[in-house]
This record gives C-alpha cells, sequence and structure tokens, in this order.
C-alpha cells in the first residue's frame, strides 16, 4: 500500500469517524429531548388522572370548576367590586395555606400507610 492510499483511507476512517460521534451526539440530545417530553407527558396524564378522580362524579359531570373558570368568576367579581382585592387575596392565601396543610396530613397519613404495608 502507498502512502498515498494510506493517506486517503485514514482520511476516510477519520470522517467516517466523526460522523459516527456527530450521530452520536444527535442521538444522546434526542434521548434527552424525549425523556424531557416523556417527563412532561407523564405528569400532564398524572394531573388529569387526578382530575377526573376528584373533580368529575362517576357520570363524567364537573363537580369543581377547572381552575379557569374559577379565576374568570373571581375576577369579574373583583371587576365588579375593586375594593374586595385584598379580601380576596387573604381568603386566596388562608386557601392555599390550608390545602398545603391538608396535603402534608394526607401525605404524612398515607406514608404511615405504606409502611405498615411494608411492614407485613
Amino acid at each position: 500500500m502507498t502512502e498515498v492510499e494510506t493517506r486517503r483511507l485514514l482520511k476516510a476512517e477519520f470522517i467516517r469517524k466523526a460522523t459516527l460521534e456527530q450521530d452520536i451526539k444527535i442521538i444522546n440530545r434526542n434521548m434527552e429531548r424525549l425523556t424531557k417530553e416523556t417527563c412532561i407527558l407523564s405528569e400532564q396524564l398524572e394531573n388529569q388522572k387526578l382530575e377526573k378522580k376528584w373533580c368529575f362524579d362517576e357520570f363524567g359531570v364537573r363537580t369543581q370548576p377547572d381552575p379557569h373558570t374559577e379565576s374568570l368568576r373571581i375576577a369579574g367579581h373583583l371587576q365588579e367590586q375593586p375594593d374586595m382585592t385584598e379580601d380576596v387575596l387573604a381568603v386566596l392565601r388562608q386557601r392555599k395555606c390550608s390545602l398545603g396543610t391538608e396535603t402534608a396530613e394526607l401525605e404524612r397519613k398515607l406514608q404511615a400507610v405504606m409502611n405498615t404495608k411494608l411492614a407485613t
């Protein structure tokens, strides 16, 4: 094999290696993107399951207003009575605190049940 042929072969191998490395980078980026999208979709699905469980009755009729509708209702009332803004904010903050406390208590109970099941 001549020196020229060897150089051509090395150049071709170098190009092939660079191409493969670039392909691997693209595949890894795609995998990261797909993993993120999968996590987002999984979270959205979980939220929809929870909404279906807690916001609809067995016939599929919504029993709790959706957040968008509720926020529009509150905004409409505030537009009609702007002096109530501080009161509404105070009530919403209180509700947020009570929901946080309730969630923490339910999580504690769930953890206790899970620990009991694991122990048996």
